[in-house]
């Protein structure tokens, strides 16, 4: 079965020409035969959602998602299923008493939730390696890493075992997958959608956000979650910011990007600036300090100090560790705020000066598992997408440009607050390229 855009399918299934069940049994061949990716923890009672909906349907229900199979991420809860967050800590927690708030969106649109996607351990990593059920693999190559936090939902996607996923972004988690994985990642605004019942790396850049195959799905998914509507603008004639901070950081790859996108946005009489954001080196270190505080102490409450010792992974330890010492440290707190307040007035005025930022989402292709990686690598590895996570803004990764062994680098899509509607219409131009 070919996976058509989810308008079309949802419209297959009102018209009787398929149930949700025939779709949903679909998927879960699918995912049974593509076990290896290990991009799912758990999987729902989904047959018994979709035999649900088929019934909601004949009695007159047109959910805008009516019958769709979408998957979320192993952060989010789901009553009756236990939420890991990846980790061996809450492996034997007990069921969620309630959905959260995402969930609840999803299921009143008539969504079908195949299972909980594979995550890196509480969010904290970019490569989905540090998951206690293991690493999720690359579907273009499954010798490299999906990228992460959310790369089982980004692998989800780009295989073909959902429709659609949910996935959360701190500073690049949606985004970086996405990039990796050949498809469409969505940080909205902060704040646009409800976090609520999902549990958070930081409470001030966390975002739940959607990861699909194409702009228009990415465009519906974000409607429903945020219950706002957007709107088609015509991108004809707008001026294009390039952050010169970030060219440091280009190699042959992301130049390409570079070259692709002026190429694409000058086609439609699109102008070019240059822009100075110089705080945007301290993005790194800004994200460092704020959100492992904000990290270390949300897992205070999480089991005895005993447990964690036994039960987080290395990287963890490492975060809490680092977020530990920063609050036993007000001052570099303060500082790090001073920073970010600063980073969030020169984006707001670069934003001044320009209709959207674009840049490469990631600083390269999907690395491979073995790769020994310098630390400059490993500290610039989300250098594009953290300034838009600490200054709350909507980002879009779309994917630009394939190379020849079918490896990708998204372009990201920057925008002003609650601009999702510039986004989607400018990420529209790219998959028409």
């Amino acid at each position: 079965m070919r996976i058509d855009r989810i308008s079309d399918l949802r419209q297959k299934i009102l018209s009787g020409v398929i149930s949700s069940e025939e779709i949903t049994l679909e998927f879960l061949s699918r995912i049974e035969k593509n076990k290896k990716l290990n991009c799912f923890i758990t999987m729902l009672d989904a047959l018994e959602q979709a035999r649900a909906v088929d019934k909601k349907i004949k009695d007159g229900f047109v959910g805008r998602l009516a019958g769709i199979p979408v998957a979320i991420k192993d952060n989010m809860r789901y009553k009756g299923s236990v939420t890991t967050c990846g980790s061996a800590i809450l492996q034997d927690a007990l069921p969620d008493a309630y959905d959260c708030e995402a969930v609840k969106k999803l299921k009143a649109e008539g969504a079908v939730i195949l299972g909980k996607t594979n995550m890196d351990e509480f969010a904290m990593g970019s490569s989905n390696t540090s998951s206690v059920f293991g690493p999720v693999l690359n579907p273009l190559d499954n010798g490299r890493v999906p990228g992460g936090s959310s790369g089982g939902s980004a692998v989800a996607v780009s295989a073909e075992l959902c429709c659609a996923a949910l996935g959360s972004d701190t500073g690049g988690s949606i985004r970086q997958p996405a990039s990796y994985c050949g498809v469409v990642g969505l940080k909205p605004t902060l704040g646009s959608i409800d976090g609520n019942g999902m549990f958070a790396l930081s409470q001030d850049m966390d975002q739940i956000g959607p990861l699909t195959r194409n702009v228009d799905d990415c465009k519906l998914m974000f409607e429903v979650l945020s219950g706002r509507k957007t709107v088609d603008i015509d991108c004809r004639g707008l001026k294009i910011g390039f952050i010169k901070e970030f060219e440091s950081r280009y190699n042959d790859d992301t130049r390409k990007v570079i070259e692709k996108a002026k190429e694409l946005l000058s086609d439609f009489g699109c102008t070019f600036v240059e822009l100075s954001a110089p705080s945007v080196n301290a993005a790194f270190a800004v994200y460092l300090v704020l959100g492992n505080a904000q990290s270390a102490n949300n897992l205070r409450n999480i089991g005895t100090s005993e447990e964690r010792g036994k039960k987080l992974g290395d990287e963890v330890k490492k975060r809490v560790i680092i977020g530990e010492y920063v609050l036993s440290h007000p001052e570099i707190v303060d500082k790090a705020k001073r920073v970010k307040s600063g980073m969030i007035s020169e984006l707001d005025r670069a934003l001044n000066e320009c209709d959207a930022i674009v840049s490469p989402t990631a600083p390269s292709v999907a690395f491979t598992f073995d790769e020994n990686r310098s630390k400059d690598e490993i500290v610039y590895s989300d250098i594009f997408t953290q300034p838009a996570s600490i200054a709350g803004l909507p980002a879009l990764s779309v994917p630009c440009y394939t190379r020849n062994d079918g490896l990708t680098v998204g372009a990201q899509i920057v925008a002003r607050k609650n601009s999702e509607s510039l986004l989607f219409s400018l990420g529209r131009l790219f998959e028409n390229q």
